[in-house]
């Protein structure tokens, strides 16, 4: 059953990967997505969803992506939330599922991934002001760093008090866990140039990573915060970098900071 499944989930992310320029083939891709997310699979619903990032097909989904915010799996809640937080305004029903999930939810990634998509949401549609107070309580009181984060960068994203979130923010980028500071400057990146005084910062968290994923994270906030000071830490950075996806995200920085990419 369990190789079924599996087959199924990669045929599936091969079909929705097809070029979107073929709209003859748009609605089987819909269809097929549509009967991904509705699968008694976890593992389908896992890959369906990852595979609708970015995709042409995820506005016609909304609803089904919606309902997925109560999946019985922590994992595909998390992904739905990080899937349904871009939709702005067509996201709104979802709200109430979203505050649960970050109130409450086991599954620490949850509460993660619903605070960040309250924060997109509350951005995209300024007169919700429904998470504010959640919000603000998950910022002091979650258990987990990485939410505290998250939501510190939600507010900010909402306007809510930047100077005080970003100082907040600050904080985190000194944590012990490299995560968690992966995360703070994930979150003051996402604000751009109103977060620049962090920059200094953030440059110091560069060099301490050892995982190329997250160094890629660092290289692309410091080119978001908007501080030319920062190319000197990105040019030695690239200079030692051997990860691929990494040094597209240092060579990005640097172009955004108006430096001379290196041949």
């Amino acid at each position: 059953m369990k190789l079924l499944a599996a087959s199924f989930a990669c045929l599936l992310s091969a079909a929705l990967l097809q070029a979107a320029d073929k709209p003859n083939d748009k609605a089987a891709r819909l269809e097929m997505a549509r009967a991904g997310l509705k699968s008694a699979d976890v593992e389908v619903r896992r890959r369906t969803l990852g595979s609708l990032n970015h995709s042409d097909l995820s506005d016609a989904l909304i609803k089904e992506m919606l309902e997925l915010l109560k999946d019985s799996d922590g994992e595909v809640r998390s992904m739905a939330a990080t899937a349904v937080g871009t939709h702005g305004e067509a996201a709104l029903p979802g709200v109430p599922a979203l505050l649960a999930q970050m109130k409450g939810d086991s599954h620490k990634e949850a509460r993660e991934t619903a605070a960040r998509a309250l924060g997109r949401i509350g951005k995209s549609v300024n007169t919700n002001r429904d998470a504010l107070e959640p919000l603000r309580h998950a910022a002091q009181k979650d258990t987990d760093p990485v939410t505290r984060v998250v939501a510190l960068g939600a507010l900010a994203m909402m306007e809510q008090d930047v100077a005080e979130q970003i100082t907040a923010l600050r904080q985190y980028l000194h944590h012990d866990e490299p995560l968690v500071r992966m995360k703070a400057c994930h979150a003051l990146g996402m604000l751009g140039t109103v977060a620049k005084t962090a920059a200094p910062e953030i440059v110091l968290v560069l060099p301490l990573e050892t995982n190329p994923h997250r160094r890629g994270y660092i290289a692309r906030s410091l080119g978001s915060t908007g501080d030319p000071e920062s190319l000197p830490a990105l040019y030695e950075a690239l200079k030692k970098e051997t990860d691929a996806g990494a040094k597209g995200e240092i060579r990005g920085a640097i172009g955004k900071l108006g430096g001379m990419l290196p041949e």
